[in-house]
C-alpha cells in the first residue's frame, strides 16, 4: 500500500516540529552564546583589570610647636626626619636658654611640642612635651593658677590639675610646695622638680 509523503516539517527520523535546518541553528546559536559567555568570564578574571590598592605615602613635612627661650615661638612645619636641634636652629635659640638636656638628635614627630626652658627654670623633666599644653612664663602660682597653667607643668597633667584646684578649693591655699605631696598623685620627687618653676605666692 502507498506511503503518504511526509509533512515538510518532519524530518527523517520522524521527529515533528524540528527540521535539520532548525537544530543546526539551534545548535550555531548554543555556541555562540557559550563563546561569548567564556570571553566575558575570561575578561572579567583579567588581571590587568583587578584593582589595585596601594599605600598613601606619609606627608614628606612634620609640623611642631616650638615655645620657651626661643625667637620664633610658634607651630614650625620641617622636612619628616627632622630633629630637635632642627627645630631649635628655626626657631633661633635666646642666650639665656638652657639646651643642656635636650635631645637634640631625637627625630621630631608630628604634633610634637619642644619647650626651650629658661636657664632658672630648666629641669629634665621641662625640655620636651608632647602636648598641646601652654608654655609657662615664671613661676606658676599653684593657689591662684587655671588648670590649664597647671597642666604645663611638668609631670602634672589635666588629672592631678584638677585635684589641685578641688585640694585647694576644699582646704584652703596651699602654705608650702611640700603641701602639694597631700594632693594624690603628687610625689615629693615631684615637688622637688617643681622647686624652680612654681610658686605658692608671696
Amino acid at each position: 500500500m502507498p506511503c503518504r509523503d511526509a509533512p515538510a516539517d518532519v524530518d527523517a527520523e520522524g521527529v515533528p516540529g524540528v527540521t535539520r535546518a532548525r537544530v543546526l541553528i539551534i545548535g550555531v546559536a548554543t555556541a555562540l552564546v557559550v563563546a561569548v559567555l567564556t570571553v566575558l568570564l575570561t575578561t572579567s578574571r583579567s588581571p590587568d583589570l583587578v584593582l589595585q590598592i596601594r599605600p598613601v605615602p606619609d606627608d614628606p613635612l612634620v609640623t611642631v610647636f616650638v615655645g620657651g627661650d626661643v625667637q620664633i615661638a610658634g607651630l614650625l612645619t620641617l622636612p619628616r626626619g627632622a630633629r630637635v636641634a632642627d627645630a631649635l636652629a628655626t626657631a633661633v635659640v635666646l642666650p639665656d636658654a638652657d639646651t643642656t638636656g635636650m635631645p637634640m638628635a631625637a627625630k621630631l614627630a608630628d604634633g610634637q611640642q619642644v619647650l626651650v626652658p629658661h636657664r632658672k627654670q630648666a629641669t629634665p623633666s621641662s625640655v620636651l612635651a608632647a602636648t598641646g599644653s601652654p608654655v609657662p612664663v615664671g613661676p606658676v602660682n599653684v593657689n591662684t593658677a587655671s588648670a590649664e597653667e597647671l597642666d604645663a607643668l611638668p609631670g602634672i597633667g589635666p588629672t592631678i590639675a584638677a585635684r589641685i584646684i578641688t585640694y585647694r578649693t576644699e582646704h584652703g591655699p596651699f602654705s608650702s610646695l611640700d603641701a602639694l605631696d597631700q594632693v594624690s598623685g603628687i610625689s615629693a620627687r615631684m615637688v622637688d622638680e617643681l622647686r624652680d618653676l612654681a610658686t605658692v605666692g608671696p
